[in-house]
């Protein structure tokens, strides 16, 4: 099998590596000056960590809401495929790794009689386009390296179809030594998943373009994260070297270095030449605080999908919510694009989770591509939503049901129907309570 493809030094997996140093705040690197004993460590500040959080809070703080029409046993086996699964915690968690990464992979396969999904991390993903078109995919190869004892090996699992469009996973160990695929190791595994789309599920953050690869949250912040750390890193290490004292004074206050006890340079003079003093320092930092105030501070607002506002750093997060809903219009954009290509996914995830199952004669109904709901967690203002939504019921120009659905975003359709369900039993039993004591 050609795995000439398997390549772990692109440009890809440096970006990956990079973007999940910025994510981690860089602790191995902050470990090495640490050992080292640096005295002016290099300071990064949380906020890659920081957007990438806010992003999986704003895109999946609900759970998923995947349902059928017209098929109850398909909408049961969904909700269990969701619920054994885990998948909302998976969602949450994915997409932390995403929003940094730019991309994300979901492997369906069976285990012990059961339809599972899982994440593979998209470094060990390397999958073969079309000459023609960087979207088509021909084949795809997860491919780890690991170790046992002094031995190095690459595990490799290979989905391709065949020429009736089933497709094969085919499964094969190596030796592998410095990024060099060498000879395999026992025999091959050929099984025919029967399904006609590939185990495999990519998923981008956003794209654009033929690019099959995503783009991550960080791709336009990396400078300004860059800059803001080096400033601040500056002006630490400028208080850092004036922050003990120097004296001018009599030998005898300094050591056989002429150094203070509690650190500082000491600068003798001949005992009555000058009475013992401190020598102060006066230095103004007010052009770098502006930088990054007014630069820097200012250029993140620009360019970063995330409002401020939804970090409680604006006017609005201390406003109504609808002052909040405008502020963070654009990042309810960034968030609405990237639920496209999750809701996508999503279907394909739980349709070919169901088809394992009943081709694996685990349960038997007939499959069904589930619609996705995907809610974005905006904070909203209950009490002017209320107030809305009754001039709206009253004047007309909305139903009841539609009303709940916004005022409860957390809802499902399924808990909408029964909250619409529940007003109209109560609403009866009021008018027979009425009319019986009228008679």
């Amino acid at each position: 099998m050609d795995l000439s493809h398997i390549d772990f030094r692109t440009t890809r997996h440096d970006r990956y590596t990079e973007y999940e140093d910025m994510f981690n705040c860089y602790e191995d690197e902050m470990l090495i000056v640490r050992n080292l004993e640096r005295i002016n460590p290099y300071i990064a500040i949380s906020l890659p960590y920081e957007v990438a959080m806010l992003y999986s809070d704003l895109a999946f703080s609900y759970p998923i809401n995947a349902f059928t029409k017209d098929n109850p046993e398909a909408d049961k086996a969904i909700d269990e495929l969701i619920d054994d699964n885990n998948l909302d915690t998976q969602l949450s968690e994915t997409a932390i790794s995403l929003a940094y990464k730019g991309d994300a992979i979901f492997k369906n396969y069976m285990d012990k009689g059961k339809s599972k999904i899982t994440t593979v991390n998209p470094e060990f993903y390397f999958p073969k386009f079309s000459p023609t078109d960087k979207r088509k995919l021909l084949s795809e190869t997860i491919a780890y390296p690991y170790m046992e004892g002094n031995k190095e090996y690459l595990y490799t699992e290979t989905y391709e179809p065949d020429e009736n469009g089933d497709y094969w996973f085919i499964s094969q160990t190596y030796f592998y030594k410095r990024g060099t695929i060498g000879k395999p190791i026992g025999e091959e595994i050929k099984v025919n998943t029967k399904l006609k789309k590939s185990p495999l599920t990519h998923v981008p953050f956003t794209r654009s373009g033929n690019n099959f690869w995503g783009d991550s949250i960080y791709k336009p912040l990396t400078p300004l994260f860059d800059e803001f750390n080096h400033r601040v890193t500056e002006i630490s290490a400028i208080l850092d070297k004036h922050s003990d004292p120097n004296m001018i004074g009599d030998p005898s206050f300094f050591d056989e270095n002429n150094e203070l006890p509690m650190g500082g340079k000491g600068f003798p003079v001949e005992q009555g030449e000058q009475k013992p003093e401190y020598i102060t320092w006066d230095w103004s930092g007010q052009w770098n605080f502006k930088f990054i105030e007014e630069i820097i501070f200012k250029a993140l607002q620009y360019v970063s999908p995330l409002a401020p506002a939804l970090y409680g750093l604006d006017n609005a997060s201390q406003a109504s919510g609808r002052a909040l809903t405008v502020k963070s219009w654009r990042s309810q954009c960034k968030i609405k694009r990237s639920h496209n290509y999750w809701r996508a996914a999503l279907k394909e995830i739980l349709f070919k989770a169901q088809q394992l199952e009943v081709l694996n004669g685990i349960k038997d109904y007939t499959p069904a591509i589930p619609n996705i709901e995907l809610v974005i967690n905006i904070p909203i203002d209950h009490l002017e939503m209320s107030q809305a939504e009754q001039l709206k019921v009253q004047s007309k120009v909305t139903s009841i049901k539609s009303s709940i659905s916004r005022l409860n975003p957390h809802l499902t359709s399924k808990q909408i129907e029964e909250e619409y369900l529940d007003m109209i039993n109560e609403q009866a039993e009021i008018d027979n309570l009425l009319f019986t004591r009228r008679e």
